[in-house]
């Protein structure tokens, strides 16, 4: 996992999806939020996704990306599913929060100046990137330009 800077007192991490690497091994436990940029998954690496994230407490997850729309209700689907299933799997015990955004600008925007979940103080957002060409440089590029006062569209 590598630390990219931080926005808006949040650490922001990043982290490449890959089937080859143990990617969710470094997550953080508490107060972290999720950015996921989704594009080209078979829908099993998708509920992957979903159930590592939700095992690692992530109080809010933001997905974005051309699947970033399917892969937020493959997440509420699954909370659903764990409320009411008879098998105890794990649940935070918290709400976790969920949005998708179509734009990946205005999605890590979000994430990191205005996305929350009262009590928990989100202080770390982990951008995990699940697309197809690796997108490091964009979300690096887009922070800094945050940091300078740059609010997308």
């Amino acid at each position: 996992m590598i630390h990219l800077t931080t926005v808006n007192n949040r650490k922001v991490l990043y982290q490449r999806y890959s089937t080859e690497l143990p990617w969710s091994k470094y997550f953080p436990t508490q107060n972290w939020l999720a950015f996921v940029v989704v594009k080209n998954q078979a829908k099993t690496k998708l509920i992957e996704i979903s159930n590592k994230l939700i095992n690692n407490n992530a109080c809010f997850i933001c997905s974005s990306g051309v699947q970033g729309e399917l892969l937020h209700d493959i997440i509420d689907e699954e909370i659903m599913f764990r409320q009411v299933d008879i098998d105890d799997l794990y649940l935070p015990p918290f709400d976790i929060v969920t949005t998708w955004h179509n734009d990946i600008a205005e999605g890590l925007w979000y994430a990191t100046k205005a996305a929350c979940n009262d009590p928990t103080k989100i202080d770390k957002v982990v951008c995990l990137d699940a697309s197809e060409s690796g997108i490091e440089p964009e979300i690096l590029e887009l922070l800094l330009k945050f940091n300078a006062g740059y609010i997308p569209d």
